[in-house]
């Protein structure tokens, strides 16, 4: 008995290496009903003469060479464009999944139609050994997407999203000033889908990620304070032109416009900061007299408990001074103004000069 049709989307450059053990495991998952959509970035040869062997072979695996460089975000964004199946599932080319993972999320999704995302737990080897859950998301629209404010959580991108909440979406945007990073582009992605319906967690398939040092996210590590800075303000702005129009009312607009500059402006109490940095730094350490201390570290981790008593929301950027807040509020309403998706004359009844002035009072932007 056939189900429906679920395309993955692999999007890949320089990846030959790896690209072939990671579609061995797609061909052999329990799921038969796949459609396979590989994106090779920037005419790669080499990588595109290593799928060959699937394209020959089995009939369910296309494949599209890019003429030219899109980066992580646009390569993605091609597969989520291309799809046929009723849903999607984002593959790294050098990670793999469990036999049946297509198939127990499949079947998750089924027993609940409102369900934007079904997520398994992702298992982490290399440089880092962990486990991360994520958190599911419930409640109404706004409630999953103020939720979903709060945690930022990147694990459920892994998972079976449903076709039909992903093309209400603007999927992926590109950032102007980085389009091969556009960091934040997942999470603006993630926040529509809160706004589609519900993120649920199902036990028992395995998403396994790899950390090996060249990992887009590992190279983030290295920016300085000012493109921390740019970046969550590209985010804020994104965060805002999806959150805002969720409102039904002028002033549930107003409130959830606040809520997300709360988010970006406000550092949170954080007990544990004083060890987050450095235990940053040693999970990406290869020295082998430093194993035990990452062992360890990753055993805490791990640790249910210990995650949720540390579930602080993180920041890129924290703005320090009323100088820091009075530059980043201007840099996230000019980006917010520049993208041109935004009208703060509909739900929140406002101009750009008022809503400046308002959010400098309140975060003690002067």
């Amino acid at each position: 008995m056939s189900g429906p049709l679920v395309t993955i989307g692999v999007p890949v450059y320089r990846g030959q290496d790896d690209l072939p053990v990671t579609l061995e495991c797609l061909r052999t998952q329990t799921y038969q009903d796949l459609d396979v959509l590989i994106s090779v970035d920037a005419g790669d040869q080499a990588t595109a003469q290593a799928c060959a062997p699937f394209l020959q072979s089995d009939s369910r695996f296309r494949m599209q060479i890019q003429p030219s460089r899109l980066g992580w975000a646009g390569n993605t964004d091609w597969t989520m464009r291309g799809r046929r199946g009723a849903f999607y599932i984002f593959q790294q080319h050098d990670d793999q999944v469990s036999p049946s993972y297509v198939a127990d999320l499949v079947g998750a999704a089924e027993r609940a139609p409102d369900a934007a995302i079904c997520f398994a737990e992702i298992q982490y080897s290399g440089l880092r050994t962990m486990v991360q859950r994520g958190s599911p998301l419930l409640g109404t629209p706004i409630e999953r997407a103020t939720d979903y404010l709060h945690r930022l959580d990147t694990v459920p991108l892994r998972g079976l999203i449903r076709g039909s909440a992903l093309a209400s979406t603007s999927s992926l945007l590109l950032s102007d000033f980085d389009p091969f990073d556009s960091f934040g582009s997942e999470l603006r992605l993630l926040a529509e889908l809160a706004l589609q319906g519900e993120f649920r967690f199902v036990p028992g398939p395995i998403y396994y990620k790899r950390m090996h040092g060249a990992n887009l996210h590992l190279k983030r590590e290295e920016w300085s304070e000012h493109e921390r800075q740019l970046r969550w303000a590209c985010l804020g702005a994104w965060m805002l032109e999806v959150l805002t129009p969720a409102g039904a009312t002028p002033e549930q607009c107003r409130q959830l416009f606040d809520a997300v500059l709360a988010r970006f402006f406000v550092p949170q109490i954080d007990r544990w900061r004083w060890l987050r940095t450095p235990a940053r730094r040693l999970s990406f350490t290869q020295s082998r007299a430093l194993h035990p201390l990452r062992a360890a570290l990753d055993r805490l981790r791990s640790s249910r408990r210990i995650v949720e008593s540390a579930n602080t929301p993180w920041m890129l950027y924290e703005p320090a001074s009323p100088g820091d807040r009075t530059a980043l509020l201007r840099m996230i309403l000019e980006r917010l103004e520049a993208g041109g998706r935004f009208d703060p004359s509909g739900g929140l009844q406002s101009t750009w000069q008022a809503l400046e002035a308002q959010a400098a009072t309140r975060f003690g932007a002067r």
